[in-house]
């Protein structure tokens, strides 16, 4: 028989770990918000709260329950594998470059954070996302930094439809050494023509001549302008 008894100590205890969620969820979706990614602030914010609800459900229904097998652990697990369709729904492709992985990521994490929340490890939910947000915003500086420090260049490729292919243009330029950032194309089925727009990272403007040259022997390149940001 269901006992309809609260326990106001308990319910307070759960109602500050959903809060805890909330709280620091809202940071990892401020960062996300702020560098214009498509879930932000709030999407963030209602995954962790679902998750650390779902942990002090499965609580509740064990201590409802004593003599049960109900494993609140399981039921977590579900949130775990669940997250999975609002990530894939973040992450964007286009042309052959993929955006959102990151975003995907973030959510994943949020979710696991609520889950440590609602369990009551509060420490571990507050270190973890010290530690995403870290890998998110310290790490993405030092990448950006790091690629002021080197020559960004955009290059715009004009290839005709029967000319070597996009995934071969862009291991090329790998090959080349270049540090691809952004990588996309557009076809003009009009004229017959592929137009591709890759943004460049070179060690030094020495590399410059060299990478003119070999692209020049691309098969099927019609034309090939290169602007220094």
């Amino acid at each position: 028989m269901i006992n309809f008894s609260i326990d106001w100590l308990q319910t307070l205890s759960m109602l500050g770990r959903v809060a805890l969620a909330a709280v620091l969820a809202g940071f990892i979706g401020f960062e996300r918000e702020y560098v214009q990614r498509n879930a932000g602030m709030r999407t963030h914010i209602l995954v962790a709260i679902g998750a650390a609800l779902v942990m002090c459900s499965g609580e509740f229904l064990k201590a409802q329950y004593p003599n049960s097998n109900i494993d609140p652990a399981r039921i977590g697990a579900q949130v775990v594998s669940g997250i999975g369709f609002l990530c894939a729904g973040t992450i964007i492709k286009e042309g052959i470059s993929v955006r959102g992985l990151t975003t995907a990521s973030s959510l994943w994490c949020v979710s696991c954070v609520g889950l440590a929340a609602g369990c009551g490890n509060g420490v571990l939910a507050i270190a973890t996302t010290g530690l995403i947000l870290i890998v998110l915003r310290v790490l993405r500086n030092m990448a950006h930094n790091r690629r002021k420090k080197g020559n960004r260049l955009v290059l715009q490729v004009v290839l005709s439809m029967e000319g070597q292919s996009i995934v071969q243009l862009q291991e090329d330029l790998e090959r080349m050494g270049c540090l691809i950032d952004e990588f996309s194309f557009a076809i003009d089925t009009k004229n017959l023509k592929r137009h591709v727009y890759a943004h460049l990272t070179l060690p030094d403007r020495d590399n410059l001549a060299p990478l003119m040259e070999g692209l020049s022997r691309i098969e099927g390149l019609e034309s090939v302008e290169s602007v220094y940001e």
